[in-house]
Formats: C-alpha cells, structure tokens, sequence
C-alpha cells in the first residue's frame, strides 16, 4: 500500500464517510488522482462508498471504511478473547469452560435454526449454510463430491481463539451434526492440523 493510500485510510478513519474534493484538499492532490487510489483500496475491500444527495443537481458520492478497513488500524479482539479464555480456566477449571462453550453452541444452533429452511432439501439448506457462515467471516463455500458435499471454510476468523481453546473447534464439529442432522458430518480438513482450510464432508442420512 503506497503513503498516499494509507494517508487516505487514515482521514476516513478519522473523518467518517467523506467527498473525494475534501481529501483531496486534504493530501494535496488532484481528484482524479485520488479517485484512482480510492478505487485501488475499494477493490482491496479497506473501503466502500455511497451516494449522498445534497439539495438540488446530482448526489454526490463518499467513502468510507469498510469493517477490514477499520481492523487495518488494529484489534485487540483476539488478545482479550484469549486472555478472557486463559482467565476463566485459571479460575473456574475446564468445567466451566465446558459449560460456557455449550452454552455458546446451543444460540448458535437456535439462531441458525432460525435462519434455515426447514422445507428446503438438504443441498439448499447447505448453501443457506454456507451463506450465514461467510457473512460471520468464514469464506465458506459449498462444493459437491458424489452423492455427498464438501463444506469448505477457507478461513476462520476466531482462529487464535481457537488455539487457546479446542473445544471451539469440537462444538463447532457438533453444531453441523446437530443442525443437519440426519444428514452425516465429518471434518476431513483443518486449519489447526496446518491444512489450508476446515473441511466437512456431509452426506445424506439413512
């Protein structure tokens, strides 16, 4: 990323949603010139935009940060998601642990219960799946092998998380069995395995 693009991340962050002319104003170029850093960085996804009408003529479009461009600046989620981990097993024990990520399983089943069509079949609802799991951050993707699919997560944003603590990884494997069920889940791949992505294998039930 060149000094003029992270110039123009930092204003936006510090600015809101802007016009191309005050930024422009603001780093000392020219508005085609900023325009074609503003593309660059939308394509990388750092930022978006909207048009905005102002009084009478045409709207006038702004930019802004995008969720990735805000975590360019830094997060600290995954250090205190750790840190809150480690905490609770120091003081309460693995028990609690256990019980805190149960509990976390059952919203998770209830929610995507909710957002599932029950009278869908079952590729439908995998797709629905894969849906709400890229929309958490999973880059998920349905691929079908045979008679059965392939549920591949290219990334996982609770990955540091989950290092700390596996029994992440082990409701998460409960959750697929439990929501598709009668449908069969297994995990072929994972990333905690150093595999480049998780993978479930699911089939249709007896």
């Amino acid at each position: 990323m060149s000094s003029s693009q992270q110039q123009l991340l930092s204003l936006l962050k510090r600015l809101g949603p802007s016009a191309i002319a005050p930024l422009a104003k603001a780093v000392s170029m020219t508005t085609m010139g900023v325009r074609q850093h503003l593309d660059k960085l939308e394509r990388q996804a750092l930022i978006s935009h909207f048009d905005k009408q102002q009084g009478k003529g045409r709207p006038t479009r702004h930019w802004h940060l995008t969720q990735k461009g805000h975590q360019s600046f830094g997060d600290r989620h995954n250090d205190m998601a750790i840190q809150l981990i480690t905490g609770l097993v120091a003081l309460q024990g693995e028990a609690a642990m256990d019980e805190l990520l149960r509990h976390r399983n059952d919203q998770q089943l209830q929610l995507y219960r909710q957002k599932l069509s029950k009278d869908e079949a079952l590729p439908q609802r995998l797709e629905q799946l894969a849906r709400l799991r890229t929309e958490e951050g999973y880059m998920a993707r349905i691929e079908p092998d045979g008679e059965q699919w392939l549920l591949i997560e290219d990334h996982c944003p609770i990955c540091s998380a989950a290092k700390s603590c596996q029994g992440l990884c082990r409701m998460e494997l409960e959750l697929f069995q439990a929501l598709l069920a009668p449908a069969r889940v297994i995990r072929t791949q994972h990333i905690l395995d150093h595999q480049p992505r998780c993978c479930y294998r699911i089939s249709s039930g007896s």
